[in-house]
């Protein structure tokens, strides 16, 4: 279900938003414009939880995510907040590591094997089923490890063997069979074909980084907003919860003991990211938005991307790259994967290494998570004036995020529609 969990009781005109990371922020923008009085209730002294720039000597640092991938009420969005969006850079490489070196991931086998298998008949849609177990009669279980859990991992952090079907191909519905791989396929084309078209589509970033995009939410919510909160929390009229779901279990543990428990159980990856500043270029991501790295590769992450060429103008004449691990890194092991990307790279080409811990990165969308929501929200459903919302709720990416909040700031009350 692609909703925020819970409700609020629209006669009351005023809410209350445990949080001021991303969430919380977007939910509150949309529901002050709806005519909504909020209180936003933040317990560190900052905005916008991961979505942080810094600055730094050599240049800027992304330390979350590092663009918005725009859907419709994601450029409307930009229009209201009057802020002019920088596009990534067009016909970049998508390239992912096979046997050692940077490549494009469509190659022949891989691509044989598909078109033998296009007309076989999938696996029932169950709530059960993962995306490995669906696209195994495919492309089998090699190709999967190698090609498909990877491209995922760039969104999820999560290999294709753990990540829920329904969760990640919510466009299914309740469809629970289809006729072939190629029905299915024809299916998604169809819905991508139905979307809106845009005057200005895919990746964006903005001068100065993501941090320009928190920093004109937080100056339109600049009055709404109490940083270093250190009140207890409470249930008091309207309440919307917008922290990660340990966070939000820990808060509800007292309060509401079955909707903590249902939280509690949802797992998170962690993620390191390393921003490396260099003097030159690495030759094999010319031109590429970045690389993918499949596990059992010898490299310590899972992931490069190419700051530089994905958006040059905020990158100067510097080279950037970030690398994505699912552990905490070193300076050293950063060094080592720089190396084996490019052997000729040594330590004197580093002007910086800006290295980032977040121990609960990223929701981990498998079947616990799918359970924990669906059970969420039969529990809330009972609640008048309660509310839950994260990137755990109705999609992992910011444009899910803001047409989430959007729709339940205009619509509190209404399940069906979110079916």
């Amino acid at each position: 279900m692609k909703r925020i969990i819970g409700k609020i009781n629209p006669e009351s005109r005023h809410v209350n938003i445990w949080g001021a990371g991303f969430s919380g922020l977007i939910l509150g923008y949309f529901l002050k414009d709806q005519g909504y009085s909020v209180t936003i209730y933040e317990k560190s002294n900052k905005v916008g939880g991961k979505i942080q720039t810094k600055r730094t000597g050599a240049g800027l640092v992304e330390k979350g995510p590092n663009a918005l991938f725009l859907n419709q009420d994601g450029l409307e969005l930009l229009k209201e907040l009057k802020l002019e969006p920088i596009p990534a850079s067009k016909k970049l490489r998508r390239l992912l590591m096979i046997n050692g070196k940077p490549k494009g991931p469509f190659q022949f086998g891989l691509f044989t094997k598909m078109a033998t298998n296009i007309f076989k008949k999938p696996p029932l849609v169950s709530d059960g089923l993962t995306v490995a177990d669906f696209f195994r009669p495919l492309m089998g279980q090699e190709n999967i490890k190698h090609y498909l859990s990877p491209a995922l991992g760039g969104l999820y952090a999560t290999p294709a063997d753990n990540l829920h079907f329904k969760s990640i191909f919510s466009q299914v519905g309740n469809k629970a069979q289809f006729n072939s791989y190629w029905t299915f396929i024809k299916m998604m084309l169809k819905h991508q074909k139905d979307q809106p078209k845009l005057e200005l589509s895919g990746s964006v970033s903005f001068e100065g980084g993501m941090q320009t995009l928190i920093n004109r939410l937080a100056e339109i919510m600049k009055n709404d907003i109490k940083l270093n909160y250190k009140e207890p929390f409470r249930i008091k009229g309207n309440t919307i919860i917008c922290a990660d779901a340990i966070n939000a279990s820990e808060l509800l543990k007292d309060l509401r003991p079955d909707l903590s428990s249902a939280l509690g159980r949802i797992q998170y990856r962690q993620l390191c990211s390393a921003t490396v500043f260099l003097k030159r270029e690495i030759k094999s991501l010319h031109k590429a938005f970045g690389v993918l790295i499949p596990l059992e590769n010898g490299y310590s992450s899972i992931g490069v991307i190419n700051n530089k060429a994905i958006f040059p103008t905020n990158n100067g004449n510097v080279s950037s790259y970030t690398f994505i691990s699912s552990k905490l890194v070193s300076d050293k092991e950063v060094l080592q994967d720089l190396q084996l990307l490019s052997s000729d790279i040594t330590k004197e080409d580093i002007q910086h290494i800006e290295i980032t811990n977040w121990e609960k990165a990223l929701p981990i969308y498998d079947l616990q998570l799918f359970l924990s929501v669906k059970k969420l929200h039969q529990l809330a459903y009972k609640e008048e004036n309660l509310a839950i919302f994260g990137n755990y709720v109705a999609g992992i990416s910011l444009r899910e995020m803001i047409t989430a909040a959007k729709a339940f700031s205009i619509h509190p009350l209404d399940y069906t529609s979110a079916e």
